[in-house]
């Protein structure tokens, strides 16, 4: 009787994690050795785990980012569409906010049946130990005033990073210049991180019947600065990395008018961010009579993502999934 007892816990504990576990994953380096730009890079990346003074909840940014992945997240094989969607975190290139813009993303798609690729690209320099990284981090996410040391250490860490990048030269010739005023005391950051984007669509349309995915089928959805990344590739790709559907959150970033070779585009934000440049650029591509749709969200914050909190700005992700499905992206 104890026997048989002890097989049952043993069962019902598998059966639980194997519950927990839906959706296989697997983290992928974009490249062969280290990425293109960066073979001289030595800082150490650093993830910080914090309590979110505005959201009230845990939460993890990453900086230091030198390795570009992709950590996988697939659907169960009954509910698989055959698309994929490569999820771009934002951060404003000097960090990347993990959880709410990446994996909790990439699970969300997943569960709709939509293999997620969240896309960790290379960021600019925060710092040569862990104490001169961890005050950038406190100050710029942990919620505390930026200090005198602080505002010097980030004049520091900007002429590093320019140093760094000087003598990049960019996947892509001639391209729309989307370079934003964000990233503009970091050098050529934001062209770096770019070409992780570029070579993130390549690798998984190469790869595309690994994981049963149609080569015509990706998509790419970036939040804040992985939105402008999104909107430089939707700009600037080749047949090999053109992205067959964008979705863009918070914002436009300075982008105008529409592609050359474009796609349809999906846009959510807070009421305010929805104004300006996302106005004009959602009225582009209307103009020009592609797919397109906007959506404002009354008392939402810059840096929502996805967080399983309830709140009625999450709606977006189904808003994004039948906009997929009404432009055919998902059958």
């Amino acid at each position: 009787m104890r026997t048989k007892l002890v097989l049952k816990f043993v069962y019902l504990f598998v059966f639980a994690l194997m519950c927990n576990n839906s959706f296989a994953q697997e983290v992928i380096k974009l490249y062969d050795g280290p990425a293109p730009g960066s073979e001289n890079w030595k800082q150490k990346e650093y993830r910080y785990e914090y309590l979110s003074p505005i959201w009230h909840e845990q939460n993890v940014a990453l900086f230091n980012v030198v390795e570009p992945t992709l950590t996988v997240f697939l659907p169960k094989a009954k509910n698989a569409t055959g698309t994929a969607m490569i999820v771009c975190p934002g951060g404003g290139f000097s960090a990347l906010s993990w959880d709410n813009e990446g994996p909790n993303v990439g699970k969300k798609l997943a569960e709709k049946g939509i293999a997620a690729f969240v896309l960790k690209y290379r960021i600019s320099y925060s710092g040569g130990t862990p104490e001169e990284v961890n005050l950038i981090a406190r100050t710029s996410y942990g919620g505390e005033r930026k200090t005198p040391e602080a505002l010097e250490l980030t004049k520091k860490n900007n002429e590093i990073t320019r140093s760094m990048t000087s003598s990049y030269v960019g996947q892509m010739a001639d391209k729309v210049n989307l370079n934003s005023t964000l990233a503009g005391d970091m050098g050529n950051i934001q062209n770096i991180a770019g070409d992780d984007g570029r070579r993130a669509i390549e690798y998984v349309r190469k790869n595309a019947n690994k994981w049963k995915v149609d080569p015509d089928k990706i998509g790419m959805i970036g939040f804040s600065a992985g939105g402008m990344l999104t909107l430089d590739i939707a700009f600037n790709h080749t047949a090999e990395c053109k992205p067959n559907v964008i979705g863009v959150i918070y914002g436009a970033f300075g982008a105008k008018g529409v592609p050359a070779d474009p796609m349809p585009m999906f846009m959510a934000s807070s009421q305010n961010e929805a104004l300006g440049g996302a106005a004009a650029l959602y009225a582009s591509w209307c103009g020009a009579k592609l797919p397109a749709e906007i959506h404002s969200f009354t008392g939402a914050s810059h840096g929502f993502g996805y967080r399983n909190n309830g709140d009625s700005v999450n709606i977006w992700v189904e808003l994004f999934y039948n906009f997929l499905k009404k432009t055919g992206f998902i059958k």
